[in-house]
């Protein structure tokens, strides 16, 4: 039988759930041995080989929508301390990552995370992922309903089910019902957003976005979607992906891909060939884009109840503070947590009167609840610390370009988001930011060293659009000098409360070329 590409011949020759059954007879083995298809497996078990390719892994763990109890904390800290060098990842789809495992550490690992609820099953691989949503579901004063219950069908409907372990590449599905598209719904391949029927609650829903080197923002369906439909219309985009997406070139399998070529109207009559006949029109709910921030103290729909989100510098958070996280939401709450997809963390359930004896604790200094405006707005992708792919290390290299920004401009009064990622897998999602640099490395003069390409003003939410690229390469001296002039030139032009991105999008990119022209490499 003929493959288009290697994932699909390992994948015909065992499914990859089968992986679980050969763990404990792999970890025995020093990694040479491991035969690379069953290294790709892995991914099914949510391990994933870490750079450098020396039998160290990473464990991803789905927490769908972000929800974590303070007890499944407690075991993420642990496991961390025990076996991830004491540091814990939160990623960019709200789940969590501990590094530095090996095999035979999966073997205690995976039973201890199953004993308190959570799963690392097809966390990686070409399956359905965690599903992304609405951190604040079921408190969100602004939600048009609690998502949860959705979310939870959707999430254990594709876990482990052997229907849909073989798909084209990666299924990621959003559902959130805050009007701010707190799950970053065009840039999924498969989004439910907030909408109204008459007076009905509900969702629309957009398919078909993805990032990496070719970008797409997902495209809307005519459909309204009750509440009870969403898994339908989730298991049937599922099946058109699984059924017709393109399995050669392994850069050409996204869903996205299959999406621009049939074109929305006959996406929309092969999903509803399996659905059924669905209810057309309404009118989504929504309102700015909060770039998937909670920062500070709020009041929660529940009254006389507050939430309190934390900011996690590098999206980093050490086991032992986790840990105490877990008992500060214990102690003063009700023992409820909530990642976010701007890897930071939330505190729920907490009585309003309480909430300054509870942000008075020590660790806040080290996590504030009010960061700065390029420091609490940056992201970055794991980097060279761990990723194969990746040339450059990105997130101690942003931290740094952050905190300098913040120096020199401490009167700017809004947001402005840097993203910076190792490579053109986009995993930080440059597309999306004010400011977007995706790194490399080339020789300049005799040297060979880190260079970065600009992306300019994306966004998401209302009018959403994706960066404009800005032509060169700047090499790392120049870096800071180079984004310090951009965001001066943003602060003459600017009118009041105008964003970068707004700025950007009334005026001509050349004018932003010529401002880069000095810092690129020759």
């Amino acid at each position: 039988m003929e493959f288009g590409n290697r994932n699909e011949k390992w994948k015909y020759e065992k499914d990859g759930l089968e992986i679980f059954k050969d763990l404990k007879d792999l970890a025995q083995k020093e990694f040479k041995e491991i035969d690379p298809g069953d290294v790709e497996r892995l991914k099914w078990a949510g391990i994933y080989a870490q750079r450098p390719r020396d039998g160290h892994f990473l464990v991803r763990v789905k927490l769908p929508s972000g929800q974590v109890t303070a007890a499944q904390a407690k075991v993420l800290a642990e496991l961390a301390e025990e076996y991830g060098k004491g540091e814990i990842q939160i990623t960019i789809r709200q789940a969590v990552q501990i590094h530095n495992i090996t095999l035979k550490d999966a073997l205690d690992i995976l039973p201890r995370l199953e004993a308190v609820g959570l799963s690392s099953v097809e966390a990686c691989g070409d399956v359905p992922r965690t599903i992304l949503g609405n951190p604040l579901a079921g408190i969100d004063a602004e939600e048009l309903l609690d998502t949860r219950p959705i979310v939870e069908e959707v999430f254990r409907f594709f876990l482990g089910n052997p229907e849909f372990s073989n798909l084209p590449r990666k299924l990621k599905i959003s559902i959130s019902a805050n009007p701010h598209d707190a799950g970053f719904a065009r840039i999924n391949d498969l989004a439910f957003v907030p909408a109204k029927l008459d007076g009905e609650a509900g969702f629309h829903a957009y398919i078909g976005g993805g990032l990496s080197a070719e970008p797409y923002l997902a495209k809307k369906l005519p459909f309204f979607i009750h509440p009870e439909n969403v898994l339908k219309v989730a298991q049937a985009a599922a099946t058109l992906f699984r059924d017709e997406g393109y399995r050669e070139k392994r850069t050409h399998c996204r869903l996205k891909f299959l999406v621009d070529d049939l074109g929305i109207e006959t996406v929309a009559a092969k999903i509803e060939a399996q659905t059924g006949e669905l209810p057309r029109g309404g009118e989504e709910v929504t309102k700015g884009w909060n770039y998937g921030r909670f920062y500070g103290v709020h009041d929660q729909k529940q009254a006389g109840l507050v939430y309190v989100g934390l900011h996690l510098p590098n999206g980093h958070v050490q086991a032992k503070d986790l840990a105490h996280f877990a008992e500060l939401a214990e102690t003063f709450g009700q023992g409820r947590l909530r990642t976010t997809n701007s890897q930071n963390l939330i505190l729920t359930d907490i009585p309003a009167e309480k909430a300054e004896e509870l942000t008075a604790d020590e660790i806040f200094t080290r996590y504030p609840l009010a960061p700065g405006f390029f420091t609490g707005y940056a992201s970055s992708c794991t980097g060279n610390a761990y990723c194969n792919f990746a040339p450059i290390e990105t997130k101690y290299r942003l931290q740094k370009l952050a905190l300098a920004m913040e120096d020199e401009f401490p009167a700017i009064g809004l947001p402005l988001r840097i993203n910076l990622t190792g490579c053109s897998h986009a995993c930080a999602q440059p597309q999306l930011a004010d400011i977007g640099l995706t790194g490399g490395r080339a020789k300049v003069g005799n040297e060979i060293v880190p260079v970065y390409t600009l992306q300019l003003g994306g966004h998401l939410g209302p009018h959403a659009a994706f960066a404009k690229k800005v032509e060169g390469k700047i090499p790392d001296n120049q870096l800071e000098a180079c984004v310090r002039a951009l965001i001066q030139h943003y602060l003459n032009l600017r009118e009041a409360g105008e964003s970068f991105h707004q700025v950007i999008a009334r005026t001509d990119i050349s004018v932003w070329q010529n401002l880069v022209n000095p810092y690129k490499a020759s």
